[in-house]
């Protein structure tokens, strides 16, 4: 779960791997459904948002997505300003506070999107393919593919935000270092 604040609410962010849409089974009743594409057809990650005001909920929503699946984490989601930022499958949902109604959403990549970060007015999302620069708006700036995924399953770190460059490194072990227009240095 991630828990942010805004103002004078708690949003927690968590992961709802059971919920199915249109289902009286669920365990909460969601406000509102934000559906990535294909999501109501194909759905593989649900991730909810729960707004509360002194341990009260005051509003909710939930993120279906298609494409590679996700889980919550330190980096999953952000808050912007009035904007919640978050990563649900291959997609990048930008909500506005705090009434959670659906800004923008962007595939940013072509499997999954792991975490993602406020860097100068833009966002720098690691992909599983790609590297992406979003713009505050959801517009893609630029993106980055290496010759491999940029996963490791030996705990290296694949991605890093350095003062003057980002470093990468995928799946192959293969290094990479980036300017911030997405150049290799």
């Amino acid at each position: 779960m991630n828990r942010h604040q805004y103002i004078d609410l708690t949003i927690e962010v968590i992961d709802e791997p059971t919920y199915k849409y249109g289902s009286v089974g669920n365990n909460f009743n969601y406000s509102t459904h934000h559906f990535g594409d294909g999501a109501k057809e194909y759905p593989t990650s649900r991730h909810g948002v729960k707004l509360f005001r002194v341990n009260e909920i005051i509003d909710s929503c939930i993120i279906i997505g298609s494409g590679g699946s996700t889980g919550i984490h330190q980096n999953s989601s952000l808050i912007d300003d009035d904007k919640l930022v978050i990563c649900c499958c291959d997609t990048v949902f930008c909500l506005t506070l705090p009434d959670l109604e659906l800004k923008w959403k962007t595939q940013a990549d072509q499997a999954t999107c792991f975490q993602l970060f406020k860097f100068q007015n833009d966002y720098l999302v690691h992909g599983e393919l790609q590297i992406t620069r979003l713009d505050k708006d959801g517009k893609i700036e630029w993106q980055f593919g290496g010759a491999d995924i940029f996963v490791s399953i030996e705990g290296e770190e694949e991605f890093k935000l350095a003062d003057d460059h980002i470093m990468l490194t995928d799946f192959g072990k293969t290094k990479y270092k980036l300017d911030f227009d997405g150049k290799l240095l």
